[in-house]
């Protein structure tokens, strides 16, 4: 096939993918993601960096489909960006492909990533970050313990939240310690008597 008329291809296929009806746009994914891989990829990724948040929830779906080989770009995009939209877009589109492809080890890039939103002051930053954590199972856990004694309040709730899902001997005796603990902030002490009341 001529250059040129893989180039028609992908525009036509393209189009389709910004139809507003999700058979149309859902079937062009899965024939771009198979004729033009790479492409396609490299666009959904500049696709991040948008304002229209339409296109940027269409992008990371799809790239929430590549699985694991679209863990090392989205990484190196949230490095490479100090806008507070493509990393949190760089974040859910993690959360996609853990969630897709039922992951519960990471990549050395993925584990940097989170390391640094957890350091992050942006709420939306921090809630989107414990939302990865929370799918990690025992990793995603073990941090959550530790996270739940933060000094950022928003931080600790969502992470108090986070672990009630993810409930085991281990979290109820750290809800017992917090409990215990004068230094941690009364309102995480009401979420975690709350939580036990359920």
């Amino acid at each position: 096939m001529s250059d040129f008329i893989n180039l028609k291809k992908y525009i036509q296929l393209y189009a389709d993918f910004l139809h507003p009806n999700p058979n149309i746009y859902s079937q062009a994914c899965i024939d771009l993601r198979k004729d033009f891989s790479v492409r396609f990829m490299d666009n959904l990724l500049a696709n991040l960096k948008e304002k229209d948040i339409v296109l940027r929830r269409k992008s990371i779906v799809a790239l929430g489909e590549y699985g694991e080989e679209s863990l090392k770009p989205i990484a190196q995009l949230y490095f490479r960006s100090n806008k507070k939209t493509v990393r949190v877009s760089c974040l859910k589109t993690i959360i996609k492909v853990i969630v897709n492809f039922s992951l519960k080890e990471l990549n050395d890039d993925v584990i940097s990533v989170i390391n640094s939103a957890l350091n992050d002051n942006s709420p939306e930053i921090i809630l989107s970050v414990i939302s990865i954590l929370r799918q990690l199972g025992s990793y995603g856990r073990n941090i959550l313990i530790k996270t739940s004694r933060d000094k950022d309040l928003l931080k600790a709730k969502a992470s108090v939240s986070a672990l009630v899902e993810m409930r085991d001997q281990s979290v109820d005796e750290l809800f017992d310690e917090l409990l215990n603990d004068s230094s941690i902030d009364p309102m995480i002490k009401e979420d975690i008597l709350r939580y036990k009341m359920i």
